[in-house]
């Protein structure tokens, strides 16, 4: 979330996939992707 690709934090831990990584991380991405459709939809609405 802080602007590092998934490949390079996977290394981190160990993970061959990043796809491991995404799954085991899967609670951030999501509690992210909502705080950003708060950003866009008031960005969206202060037009």
């Amino acid at each position: 979330m802080a602007g590092t690709p998934v490949h390079v934090m996977a290394a981190r831990p160990g993970h061959a996939d990043p796809a491991i990584t995404l799954r085991v991380y899967a609670h951030v991405i999501r509690e992210q992707a909502a705080t950003t459709a708060e950003v866009f939809a008031q960005a969206v609405a202060s037009r």
